[in-house]
């Protein structure tokens, strides 16, 4: 299975930390963020690997090379310009000939616990279109709110600006191309804000794994270090 690592973002809640840096390599643990990323799909079988990035693409190009020391084999496909999660997504599969067939993507900024196999029974068993890992969270206003069903259905997102406990997207998907067919090469288009909505409109079925472990959001210096303290603790993503 091909996964996708979208590590095209700007990085702009991080900047004032390491400004001449993309996020994918900002250091957690003593060690590059990407570096966690691609041997923890390695650990978990996942190989192929295809790194969606852009801003300041080149220092990260170098340093992943062809991904062989961290255990996978990783292609790159380096955006012109911001496209969003899902028009990221369109436009690397298009660069590379990805054929009609299941993937994964990875948030780039996120450090997740997720199983894939107990994603991919529960995303085939409902047949869905796209399915996504949701993570427990005493407080949700920052990230808004995934509305799921006891049967492991995405039923909508609640605004961010409802506060309290709730189940919140963790940027871990499970996908199928049909669900991009809207999705053109060169738009910008999100994931959660575009596609998933449109899709749920339509009728069509969108999984929604309720994940027992935790995520961390390298985006924000909050979430770097919380990472960094697990990782320092020899905590891995399961």
């Amino acid at each position: 299975m091909t996964v996708f690592v979208l590590a095209g973002g700007l990085g702009t809640r991080i900047a004032g930390l390491y400004p001449d840096r993309p996020k994918a390599l900002v250091p957690v643990a003593g060690r590059p963020f990407i570096d966690h990323v691609l041997e923890g799909l390695a650990v978990r079988g996942l190989s192929d690997v295809v790194l969606c990035a852009g801003h300041r693409a080149e220092p990260l190009l170098e340093h992943v090379g062809d991904g062989a020391r961290f255990g996978v084999c990783a292609r790159t496909v380096v955006e012109d310009a911001p496209r969003g999660t899902a028009g990221a997504l369109a436009f690397a599969r298009s660069q590379i000939g990805h054929p009609d067939e299941t993937f994964l993507a990875l948030n780039g900024d996120t450090w997740a616990e997720y199983d894939t196999e107990a994603m991919l029974a529960l995303h085939r068993d409902l047949e869905a279109d796209a399915t996504l890992a949701c993570y427990r969270v005493d407080e949700s206003a920052a990230r808004g709110t995934a509305l799921t069903s006891d049967d492991g259905r995405l039923l909508g997102f609640r605004e961010k600006a409802v506060t309290g406990p709730g189940w919140v997207s963790g940027g871990v998907y499970v996908l199928e191309p049909r669900a991009l067919l809207g999705v053109g090469p060169d738009g910008a288009s999100s994931l959660e804000t575009d596609v998933f909505p449109a899709l749920l409109a339509g009728g069509r079925t969108i999984g929604a794994w309720r994940a027992p472990g935790r995520f961390w959001d390298m985006g924000t210096p909050a979430g770097r270090a919380e990472a960094e303290a697990m990782l320092a603790r020899g905590g891995a993503a399961s």
